[in-house]
């Protein structure tokens, strides 16, 4: 009976986790590249070209920024970035997202910021972080983006979560008869 028990907690449990692949492309709005160089800053986009995997809810890699040269610039360039995600698939709907940030230069720093933070592709809800991007001295200037994934469970993740925990009320139920 006990074994019974942890199959049902397993499925319920397993029901919200699900994976999501994808893969990353992006652009600076100035000149349609993966790099931008103002006033002796240079700024490159490495993105996700081989598929990555994650378990949602979780974090993601969407690519790496990589400042290098020096300098203090005041700038303001268009970034965007597109998502391509694989799976879950969204069945005849587009499974493509791009979604446009801001990259800022002064004298404080370089930043990145992204509009609308939010966005769905099928049952994938992404959400974007605002992100500092590092000086050439720190981390080789090197700074990941990251999306937090989570995924909207299915009909039928539902239906097997509820006819666990009935399986688990009806095993607690006869536990306690006896």
């Amino acid at each position: 009976m006990k074994k019974l028990a942890l199959a049902f907690i397993l499925c319920g449990v397993s029901t919200f986790a699900a994976t999501v692949t994808y893969t990353t492309t992006g652009t600076f709005t100035s000149d349609s590249l993966s790099t931008i160089t103002l006033g002796g800053i240079t700024i490159t986009y490495t993105p996700v070209t081989v598929a990555d995997t994650v378990v949602a809810p979780s974090f993601a890699n969407v690519g790496f920024f990589t400042v290098t040269g020096s300098g203090s610039a005041t700038f303001s360039d268009a970034f965007t970035l597109t998502i391509d995600q694989t799976v879950p698939s969204s069945g005849n709907s587009s499974t493509v997202s791009t979604v446009s940030g801001l990259l800022t230069g002064s004298s404080s720093g370089i930043a990145l910021s992204f509009s609308p933070a939010m966005f769905s592709i099928g049952s994938a809800n992404w959400e974007m972080f605002n992100t500092p991007l590092a000086p050439n001295s720190t981390n080789g200037g090197v700074t990941t983006i990251e999306a937090y994934v989570v995924t909207t469970p299915e009909p039928s993740s539902l239906a097997l979560l509820g006819t666990s925990l009935i399986g688990f009320g009806l095993f607690a139920r006869r536990r306690l008869v006896k």
